[in-house]
């Protein structure tokens, strides 16, 4: 299902279920997408809200609340969609094939959230004097003003090619080990204090886990973790 969905989906994806690991959840709920999509921050879903007068500091806070902690403390790796949150997903496809849409964007997403009238997302939204109207409105004039739609893939300066590697991507997204490794490079990115994940983080990581050999392999031209560790704290 999710070769459908843009970059930024997808992105908002992934940090749903970092967001779901920070609250000890085993399963992927409607919230922790929502929670996702404030995390990706710079995506139509979340600037039609901010043009909405929505305080996203506040709905990140209320959701949290209304969710809870779980109990799963430690667990790692994908989780598995809860039956509410596929039916948000599906709510979300049938949104961008109502509009003729090829692929699932995060202004989709944010549809389906508020579409499923009982979720958390949904009564958050609703108690910041949102309607799905007032939404579907602000998401389709911002598309509508968009030189580049993230949603339709004829726009994209790299074509239909992107979309070739977003399906490769999503069977990485199906892989324990890609998920292992993006957690290292969290972890990564903290240690070193920055504010998102780059190239040189992803390398940590690999370096990090020794069941991949990369560690022992660059450890022969005396590039070790430590090493890259110190030199990126110097830059």
């Amino acid at each position: 299902m999710h070769e459908r969905f843009s970059d930024r989906a997808r992105h908002a994806m992934a940090l749903a279920n970092l967001e779901a690991g920070k609250l000890n959840h085993t399963g992927l709920r409607p919230a922790h997408l929502m929670l996702g999509l404030i995390a990706e921050g710079e995506c139509v879903a979340t600037e039609a809200l901010r043009l909405l007068d929505v305080d996203l500091d506040e709905v990140r806070a209320e959701v949290s609340v209304r969710i809870g902690k779980g109990e799963a403390e430690g667990s790692i790796g994908r989780r598995a969609q809860t039956e509410e949150l596929r039916a948000v997903i599906n709510l979300a496809i049938q949104e961008a094939r109502k509009l003729n849409h090829r692929h699932v964007g995060t202004e989709h997403l944010i549809l389906g959230l508020f579409a499923h009238g009982e979720s958390i997302p949904a009564r958050v939204l609703r108690d910041h004097g949102l309607n799905l109207d007032q939404l579907r409105e602000k998401t389709l004039a911002l598309l509508r003003s968009a030189t580049e739609p993230s949603h339709d893939p004829a726009h994209s300066p790299r074509g239909d090619l992107e979309w070739v590697h977003q399906q490769e991507l999503a069977k990485a997204f199906r892989s324990p080990t890609f998920w292992h490794t993006l957690i290292l490079a969290v972890d990564s990115a903290n240690r070193l204090g920055a504010g998102e994940i780059e190239p040189p983080h992803l390398l940590l990581a690999l370096m990090r886990d020794p069941a991949n050999g990369l560690a022992d392999l660059l450890a022969e031209k005396g590039v070790t973790v430590d090493w890259l560790r110190k030199r990126l704290s110097a830059d």
